[in-house]
């Protein structure tokens, strides 16, 4: 008996453990910058890296109520305002863009036509009509665009003393996936925002669709985990999800309990095994899925995706090169399950010359 508690014991604390790694996500104090207190950390290490102002330690001594400064316990956390912060901006590199993408620069009404090399910085907007543009940030973190959707970074920030990060990135609407490199530095952040809820992450990959209201109702956030940790959260509440689980948050009401994800399509074809074409591609149908997606991936660019209810697609015209293709299945709710990976590729022999 003795036994059992001491596991059950050890199972709770490894719970609140991990459920306190993400109280940083609570919408109560994401207007303050929290910073947690290392190892022989002084109150003046922590102003020379973050804080600008010559008077720093007595204002946080203050802010933060330290009965004495010159100790910090480790593992404590030390509340810094945003506006106090050093102004440490980053930019986010455009590495891929397929079909038609535009951005308005801060301060400008012009849409201009994004192009592989750009720069973004702070503010800047990112529209994509009918195509698809791949991001990338300070910290290798990448972003998919997909067609249809507008974003803006709302926040680019890289300090590369201590490798923190704060990227937030405001999805005005349509779907995008992120895959965000594991943080080397605890205390940074990545978010995804929408009017309905944010989606804070450490080290993951997931998909956000963000959808206005039908007839003018609440604004609604759609979210897929596929690996490592997420939360989204809300005025109204939070939840924690595990890989394979999916949630809905709804603007003023809050976030719905998680539901799991579809599996992936089974293929009667090794995943690895390359592919040529012509190929008609063909997966036994999944439980509960009403739809699949059939997406082709080239040079970390999203090509094309197609929406269908069969579960068979001929892939014929294709240029020279090598692809992935994703397939995943569709719930009833719009949920997108897990996707099956193949590799296409297309050599010269598949390509009939010109007559």
């Amino acid at each position: 008996m003795l036994v059992l508690k001491n596991f059950f014991c050890g199972s709770l604390i490894a719970f609140l453990s991990v459920v306190s790694s993400y109280i940083w996500a609570e919408p109560v104090i994401k207007e303050d910058f929290l910073y947690t207190v290392k190892k022989d950390d002084t109150i003046w290490d922590i102003c020379r890296t973050y804080v600008s102002d010559p008077l720093c330690w007595t204002k946080l001594a203050t802010f933060n109520q330290l009965k004495n400064p010159k100790y910090l316990p480790p593992n404590s956390i030390i509340r810094i305002p945003k506006a106090w912060l050093i102004d440490q901006s980053a930019t986010a590199l455009v590495i891929a863009v397929e079909g038609d993408v535009l951005v308005v620069r801060e301060n400008s009404m012009a849409e201009d036509a994004l192009e592989v090399g750009d720069l973004l910085n702070q503010e800047d907007v990112v529209k994509s009509q009918g195509g698809s543009a791949m991001i990338e940030f300070a910290d290798n973190s990448r972003l998919l665009l997909k067609e249809n959707s507008t974003i803006r970074m709302a926040s680019l920030k890289f300090y590369e003393e201590t490798q923190l990060v704060n990227t937030r990135v405001e999805l005005l609407k349509g779907r995008v996936k992120a895959q965000v490199e594991k943080l080397s530095n605890k205390d940074s952040r990545y978010e995804i925002s929408t009017p309905a809820a944010v989606a804070a992450v450490r080290g993951t990959e997931f998909r956000v669709e963000a959808s206005e209201g039908v007839n003018g109702g609440p604004a609604v956030m759609k979210t897929e985990l596929l690996t490592g940790a997420l939360m989204v959260s809300s005025d109204k509440g939070q939840q924690l999800l595990a890989p394979g689980e999916g949630v809905i948050a709804i603007e003023d009401a809050g976030v719905e309990k998680p539901v799991q994800l579809l599996p992936r399509p089974l293929l009667d074809l090794n995943e690895s095994q390359e592919l040529t074409l012509p190929l008609l591609l063909k997966w036994k149908s999944v439980e509960k899925a009403v739809s699949y997606k059939v997406v082709l991936i080239a040079s970390n660019v999203q090509v094309w995706e197609k929406t269908m209810q069969s579960t068979e697609l001929l892939i014929e015209d294709v240029a020279v090169g090598d692809y992935q293709l994703l397939i995943r299945g569709v719930d009833e709710q719009g949920f997108e399950g897990r996707n099956r990976r193949i590799n296409l590729g297309v050599p010269e022999s598949n390509i009939t010359p010109a007559s």
